[in-house]
């Protein structure tokens, strides 16, 4: 009698199952990729100032405030969470910055030797994306709130704290080298680009080069299946959410340097819908994702923005046509997924 075949642990098949396209460009990508080019072309066509260095540069120093949030939101979303806080995190971290640089220092102080204080401030704004993301990991990973619920709390709770910190009030008076970030470029590319192409290669890393990254995907797609594995589902998600916090304060740093200001209401009506709406976009799903589809959902965006405010500059009501079109587009894609969906299951 022949032996029997071993099965294949089910440790093995989910890794087999979970793992990334590297090797070939997913149809997603292709899909927009398509979406991108044909944006880019209608703009380009209809608008003579589209495709210009300067209005190129523009968007360079633009895309990156949503786009290192929207890498944020993609880690959680991994591991079959969400984090609605990361805009509160994000201008949480700036106003307290903001308060170290104008409030808590001496002027004649901080005027003398701006730099060691600027430099100590944005450290600050980190610490808060570590912080804020071990409260969510906690209530998250180990008390076990659902993350929704979790991450929503704490969005009221940390804008909460910004409120009333600055009392609806904007910070600013900052140094000179707070802007030094969002403001300047080297060898000609934004140095806020620059970050953003760095942590979106630092994201490849993490999430598909390191046992970390595997565990996190795997969570997402059988938490069951990790726990008897020997992963610590816990901890995974405790270090998801301090990824996505800092991320999140890296955020905080860009639009503080962008804008030489702090305040709660930067991009508390639309930065959280915008970063799940590339997340959409770009198929992420528990277990599953592709850090180069977030990168071209995260252009598209951007392309889609500035397009429709040089088409639709001084018509009325505008800036509700660019969200109207933001959901006809998440529409589409899911449309198109699912018929790809569909046609994947057939072959």
């Amino acid at each position: 009698m022949e032996p029997k075949p071993a099965k294949t642990p089910i440790l093995v098949r989910d890794l087999q199952s979970i793992q990334p396209a590297i090797a070939k460009i997913d149809r997603q990508t292709i899909l927009l990729l398509g979406v991108f080019v044909v944006l880019t072309v209608f703009f380009g066509i209809t608008r003579d100032t589209f495709l210009t260095g300067r209005s190129i540069t523009s968007m360079a120093f633009q895309l990156p405030e949503i786009g290192v949030l929207a890498l944020a939101m993609m880690i959680p979303i991994l591991t079959g969470g969400i984090n609605l806080s990361v805009n509160a995190i994000s201008n949480l971290g700036a106003v307290l910055a903001g308060f170290f640089l104008v409030k808590l220092l001496p002027s004649n102080m901080v005027a003398a030797q701006p730099a060691p204080y600027v430099a100590l401030a944005f450290l600050i704004v980190l610490f808060i994306g570590l912080v804020t993301g071990v409260i969510n990991g906690l209530l998250i990973g180990y008390i076990g709130v659902p993350p929704i619920l979790a991450t929503l709390a704490t969005m009221t709770f940390y804008t909460g704290i910004s409120t009333g910190l600055t009392g609806g009030k904007t910070v600013t008076n900052f140094p000179d080298q707070v802007g030094y970030i969002g403001a300047k470029s080297l060898m000609g590319i934004p140095i806020p680009f620059i970050i953003f192409v760095l942590i979106t290669l630092l994201t490849y890393l993490i999430l598909f080069q390191t046992s970390f990254g595997f565990k996190t995907r795997m969570i997402g797609s059988n938490p069951t299946a990790s726990t008897f594995s020997g992963i610590d589902n816990r901890l995974v998600i405790m270090k998801v959410y301090i990824i996505s916090g800092i991320y999140a304060a890296i955020t905080g740093i860009l639009v503080m340097s962008r804008t030489m200001s702090a305040a709660i209401e930067y991009g508390s009506t639309t930065y959280v819908l915008l970063t799940i709406l590339i997340c959409v976009l770009a198929n992420i799903v528990p277990g599953f994702g592709n850090v180069l589809n977030m990168f071209i959902a995260i252009l598209i965006l951007q392309v889609i923005s500035t397009g429709f405010h040089m088409v639709l500059l001084g018509v009325r009501g505008s800036s509700f046509f660019k969200d109207f079109s933001w959901g006809v587009l998440m529409i589409l894609i899911f449309i198109v997924n699912y018929f790809l969906r569909g046609k994947k299951s057939q072959e």
